[in-house]
């Protein structure tokens, strides 16, 4: 019994932890069938994770408010995939502007709390 319980506490973990990180849908002005790169954010460590699906490129990450007020404006070298922490976020509508070698990507997303 007390194993049982400990895999479905386990399990639940997994599940809470998996909620945690959702995926920022990118647009681009190019016509690519995929984006180059997926964008995850969590709002629980308040970071974002870049998975770049070939090779290693500087990447610009510029984040907004809806007023246009800059949150973040960083450079980072991603290899496959990279963390990036963020500032202390508030709850609201953000902007995310993702700037490769010849790409401009952009994704809105939400903090709830």
């Amino acid at each position: 019994m007390n194993r049982l319980l400990l895999v479905v506490m386990v399990l639940l973990c997994a599940t809470v932890s998996g909620f945690a990180k959702r995926k920022i849908h990118l647009n681009s002005q190019a016509r690519f069938p995929k984006p180059p790169i997926e964008v995850f954010i969590d709002e629980e460590s308040q970071e974002l994770t870049l998975d770049l699906r070939k090779g290693k490129e500087n990447v610009r990450v510029v984040i907004t408010d809806f007023s246009g007020n800059s949150i973040c404006n960083e450079e980072v070298r991603v290899d496959s995939t990279c963390l990036l922490p963020l500032p202390m976020i508030e709850k609201g509508d953000y902007i995310l502007y993702i700037f490769l070698e010849d790409v401009e990507l952009q994704g809105f997303f939400e903090i709830k709390y």
